[in-house]
């Protein structure tokens, strides 16, 4: 009996990390083309508030700001400044702390996500 209730107590203790390395909250960075082909450095804030800011260049100066929603492993994403296109775009992720994959399951902006609609992020 001792032994299980160990075992409950460590789920218990345990339960809550494995649902926050679900999360999108976090810093993160990808390089992504400008529109002559050169990568540049791409800075990814995802806010615990439904809210994200993109810093293209990693210059500090947010060019394009947005709002998201996550249902079990899915994010809708939507642009509100800054960008052409504020289209909604629903993509699977993962996160497992270090690196934060997103793919695109549909999305009314034809350029996000690139080409095979697949963004991979790592922590900041």
């Amino acid at each position: 009996m001792k032994t299980l209730t160990q075992y409950l107590i460590a789920v218990l203790f345990l339960m809550p990390l494995g649902l926050a390395a679900q999360s999108p909250v976090g810093l993160w960075k990808l390089s992504v083309p400008d529109r002559e082909g050169n990568m540049i450095p791409l800075h990814v804030n995802i806010s615990d508030d439904g809210t994200f800011s993109l810093d293209f260049e990693g210059d500090g100066a947010i060019e394009t700001r947005g709002k998201y929603s996550v249902d079990n492993d899915k994010m809708t994403i939507q642009d509100t400044e800054g960008a052409e296109c504020t289209a909604v775009g629903v993509y699977a992720f993962k996160n497992d702390g270090k690196t934060l994959t997103m793919t695109r399951i549909s999305d009314g902006c034809p350029n996000r996500g690139g080409p095979e609609g697949v963004m991979t992020m790592d922590k900041r």
